[in-house]
């Protein structure tokens, strides 16, 4: 326990019975950062990982993550976007925690949660496709723990990377291959992550041998360990195509330290795809033919092979060539998985190359000047940001559900699948890549099925996306303060955005005229930074269906709907069910009335006892004449049989703190002991009968940055445990006391 040299420190040890009594700390500190650090930062890398223990490093808890990997439903293909896709056909990425799309840019990738974030950043929404995510963009070995979090909320592994890796870590020279691959493995368990992704690139054959042999110890000792996840994908980044994929490295015969699995999937160098740049990686030779796993050097399941598109210079890439593995929107080929890299890259290069040409312009059109609008005003940044994150996740029309087939003009603008195409591949200064120029056409949901984690009940979302503007509990804001925090993120909609007119039939080949828009609202929340919002003109004619969300729940009689809502004058909204035995069918159940504030409303589900639900919608119709409607949605949940309340945390204390030099605001490094049965805990500054959001966290440990004085001489602080289906339980409490 340390405690500031200029102030006394008290700690309130909270109990079961007992709350808020004052015991002195007994050690001090200096005055240094007592902000954690990231695991293995700083100094050479080789002795930072020969060194560490995160067992012994005082910083570790507070960037491990404790959320356990979601188990997916069972693939049921009539309640698919495209039910002709094939399930079993895998998407990966490579992607980045955080990106910032205003304010300075920033590294924030080693950043878990920021509360007065100074930028706004890019959380990734849409995990529904992802079957592995390999954590890049320079947290190295041990991934991003929010990243982790919301990775496994929503069924997925993640991967930590080991790029090209020092010498020393496979060729024995200062540490045994066992003991690299015994320390690999412990950091995964430790940080609660599945496995790395093994850059290896540029190596002699026998390096290569040395690195196959350091894979296979680790899944020995994984299996010791017993991390039934654990898992390996391979990356060797030759781009001579004329070489076998990898091939010799494991199977010239050469002796083998561990008779064991090497990788358990593999993502092939782009060069397959007759890709290439100027300069930099994947600029090599075309292969003749695309490679199929039979060519791989090892029996490999087609399904465990990726095959990588290099998307940062431009994400309109994969409109081009993905077809040429999989047949989009059916499924009459299959050849192996997708998996894009840095497409958040490619599109943030997208907009800041339309706002130079736009600056640079003499003269604008009327959707040039809405175009510079979303790209410059801060109150539209967000929205334009997630239109163009969409169009990539779910195609050119921002419908999942549609085919998103290239018009003729832009299949001229890709050219020829099988050409060999070179393109710039980094930007010089006022000239972008042009790769660029390729639209965006083709989505991945056109490629790949979408998955679901709604198997069991509870199942409770309040459309949280990880990041806001301020922070809401039940209605009430708590926090002023902009944040973003990817470890507290909801499982969000399997369709962003799947509408039909609710009395028609879909068209996949065009959007139907006039229907209802569906976005997240970051102005009004039930409970974190944002809400679900169904809005526009409503009239007889544009009724208007949203498909949410893909289940598989055994319904019971004890199943309860609930929704809490805010809004919907004018309108006749109704819930949507789909059950497994009549796919084609909807039945609706009616939510009535509008109201202007938050209410919440239920409805039990037994008159359908016995079923199992397979997908969820809001239906929504005119009830007079036409009239603007706007309706948020605060929470959607399906539960059943009550479970106890969580318990009252234990042991949750100030580890560690520093106070400013004004005397105003206190850093604090906050430990409490972990219960497996929360879902998350809700920490807050109470002064009176004001509460104050402080953060949220499915872990232990939480770093306060900066806890404001105000007019007391003592803050409360207050640690609230939160059951899977939202209830909160039994605050526990201590005081920090300002007193120097």
């Amino acid at each position: 326990m340390f405690v500031s040299a200029s102030r006394r420190q008290f700690l309130t040890l909270t109990t079961a019975a007992s709350t808020a009594a004052f015991i002195p700390a007994a050690f001090t500190f200096a005055a240094d950062d007592i902000a954690p650090t990231y695991p293995l930062t700083g100094g050479d890398a080789w002795d930072a990982f020969k060194a560490y223990d995160p067992e012994t490093n005082p910083d570790a808890p507070f960037f491990r993550s404790k959320v356990k990997r979601s188990q997916r439903v069972a693939p049921f293909s009539a309640t698919q976007a495209h039910p002709e896709l094939k399930p079993e056909v895998p998407g990966g990425t490579l992607l980045a925690a955080y990106l910032t799309l205003s304010g300075p840019d920033e590294d924030l990738n080693r950043t878990r949660y920021q509360t007065g974030a100074k930028s706004r950043v890019h959380v990734v929404r849409a995990w529904q496709y992802q079957d592995v995510v390999v954590a890049w963009n320079t947290t190295g070995l041990v991934p991003n723990p929010a990243l982790s979090d919301a990775v496994h909320r929503n069924g997925a592994r993640i991967l930590g990377t080991m790029f090209q890796p020092d010498k020393r870590m496979f060729d024995g020279s200062d540490l045994p291959r066992e003991t690299v691959a015994v320390k690999l493995v412990a950091l995964a368990k430790y940080f609660g992550f599945d496995g790395y992704f093994v850059n290896f690139e540029s190596y002699t054959p026998e390096d290569a041998r040395a690195v196959q042999d350091l894979i296979g110890l680790m899944q020995v000792e994984a299996a010791k360990q017993g991390l039934s996840d654990f898992h390996i994908q391979y990356y060797n980044g030759y781009t001579d195509a004329r070489a076998v994929w990898p091939g010799s490295p494991h199977v010239d015969g050469s002796p083998r330290e561990a008779e064991a699995p090497r990788a358990n999937s593999m993502m092939i160098d782009q060069g397959w795809s007759h890709y290439g740049l100027t300069r930099g990686c994947c600029s090599g030779l075309p292969l003749e033919a695309l490679p199929l796993p039979a060519d791989l050097g090892q029996t490999y399941d087609p399904m465990q092979i990726y095959y990588g598109l290099q998307l940062y210079p431009g994400p309109g890439y994969l409109g081009l060539i993905a077809p040429t593995v999989i047949s989009p929107n059916s499924g009459e080929k299959a050849l192996g998985g997708l998996q894009v890299y840095s497409a958040e890259d490619g599109l943030r290069k997208m907009r800041r190359a339309r706002l130079d040409q736009l600056k640079s312009s003499t003269s604008l059109s009327a959707q040039d000047r809405e175009d510079l609008a979303d790209l410059t005003d801060p109150k539209r940044t967000r929205a334009s940001w997630y239109r163009l994150h969409d169009r990539f996740w779910s195609g050119q029309s921002g419908n999942p559900a549609h085919n998103n087939t290239p018009t003729a003009e832009q299949a001229a603008i890709y050219g020829p699948p099988e050409v060999r195409k070179i393109y710039t591949d980094y930007e010089a200064p006022g000239k972008p890549t042009d790769q660029l120029r390729l639209p965006i056409t083709y989505g991945v949901a056109n490629f790949i099925a979408e998955r679901s984690v709604i198997g069991a009940l509870p199942f409770v979302t309040r459309f949280n996306t990880g990041e806001g503007d301020r922070f809401f509990r039940e209605g009430v804001e708590v926090s002023a303060l902009p944040w973003f925090n990817l470890g507290i993120q909801d499982v969000l909609l399997t369709w962003t955005w799947w509408t039909k007119p609710l009395h028609g039939a879909l068209d996949r080949d065009h959007d139907a005229a006039g229907l209802l828009a569906v976005d997240y609202d970051f102005e009004d929340a039930w409970d974190g930074g944002a809400s679900l919002k169904v809005s526009g003109p409503l009239t007889a004619d544009n009724a208007t269906e949203v498909r949410l969300y893909k289940t598989k729940l055994p319904v019971t009689t004890d199943t309860m709907l609930g929704l809490v809502l805010k809004g919907g004058a004018g309108g006749r909204l109704s819930v949507g069910l789909v059950f497994e035995d009549a796919p084609l069918v909807t039945e609706w159940v009616r939510v009535k009335g509008g109201s202007a504030g938050w209410r919440q409303w239920k409805k039990p589900l037994r008159a359908y006892a016995g079923r199992t639900l397979a997908a969820i919608s809001l239906g929504i119709e005119a009830e007079t004449g036409a009239t603007p409607y706007s309706l948020n949605i605060g929470q959607l949940s399906l539960t059943g049989k009550t479970a106890p309340a969580p318990r009252q945390p234990e042991g949750f204390r100030i580890e560690k703190s520093r106070i400013a030099v004004d005397g105003q605001s206190v850093e604090l490094r906050l430990n409490w002991t972990f219960d497996p049965a929360v879902s998350h805990y809700d920490l807050f500054a109470e002064n009176g009968r004001a509460l104050t959001w402080l953060g949220r966290i499915a872990g232990d440990a939480y770093y306060v940055e900066s806890l404001t004085r105000d007019r007391s001489r003592q803050t409360r602080l207050k640690l609230v445990p939160c059951a899977g289906d939202g209830r909160p339980g039994k605050a526990a409490t201590l005081t920090y006391d300002w007193v120097t």
